[in-house]
């Protein structure tokens, strides 16, 4: 599935989530959304920096095209990184806190099989 065709999706189902008042799926689904505009993003070049006319579109450049293995990628990294969490959290007894990071887990699962 392309980038954009996944924005798509993440955008319609926070639309429905957000109708819904699911919040646990509202801040997932957010948060991919960002992180798939993250990774969007073009690094700057801070060292050259001319100054330019309001809208002068000469400084545009276009967003990163991912590919499907870079969006995988994204995907098992935010996994991952709620799989340490909770392991973290479990290891210091806070189990509520644990089951939801492993809510989220099955969340971002839902997209990542796509």
């Amino acid at each position: 599935m392309s980038a954009a065709a996944l924005k798509a999706r993440l955008r319609a189902d926070l639309k429905a989530a957000m109708q819904a008042k699911a919040s646990g799926d509202v801040r997932v689904l957010r948060v991919l959304i960002a992180a798939l505009d993250n990774a969007e993003a073009v690094a700057g070049a801070p060292d050259r920096h001319v100054p330019r006319a309001f809208g002068d579109p000469a400084g545009e450049v276009a967003r990163l095209d991912l590919d499907p293995d870079a969006i995988s990628r994204l995907l098992a990294a935010e996994i991952d990184a709620r799989r340490a969490a909770a392991a973290d959290y479990e290891r210091h007894g806070r189990h509520a806190e644990a089951a939801s990071l492993r809510e989220e887990i099955a969340r971002v699962e839902r997209y990542r099989d796509s």
